[in-house]
């Protein structure tokens, strides 16, 4: 993979957490968007995120140099991904308690876009461990 294909999948995996934290909801109940930050465990998800966007970063600064980043980066986005589906799957627990509403919550775009943006760091950083294999460096 060539270093401005690797870099712009790291930089569409960092805007599109940014974008799936803070921009889109998780989950729709009624007409009510529902944010990351309402959910239990978001934390969780954010914090691994962040992690997992600062080892890419430093991964394709200095590709080969550092054997064990990619190691790294690939277990964070493993967590991250994991994360963003735990969170997201659990969008009915926000809402559904003793109580049946007459409103059923709806999965938003938020988590989808948040497990995408894993997995476009995840490629930005096995395409930075792996350049032989393009055609142009």
């Amino acid at each position: 993979m060539s270093k401005v294909v690797s870099r712009a999948a790291a930089v569409a995996g960092a805007a599109g957490t940014l974008i799936a934290a803070f921009g889109l909801p998780w989950a729709w109940y009624g007409d009510r968007a529902v944010r990351l930050t309402e959910f239990p465990g978001w934390g969780w998800y954010l914090g691994a995120a962040v992690l997992l966007n600062v080892v890419t970063a430093w991964t394709i600064a200095e590709p080969g140099r550092r054997g064990w980043l990619p190691l790294v980066a690939g277990g964070f986005g493993v967590v991250t991904i994991v994360a963003a589906v735990v969170v997201m799957t659990n969008y009915a627990d926000v809402f559904l308690g003793p109580v049946v509403p007459a409103v059923r919550p709806s999965l938003g775009p938020g988590g989808p876009v948040a497990v995408l943006a894993g997995l476009a760091s995840l490629t930005a950083v096995a395409g930075s461990r792996y350049p032989r294999f393009s055609r142009s460096n």
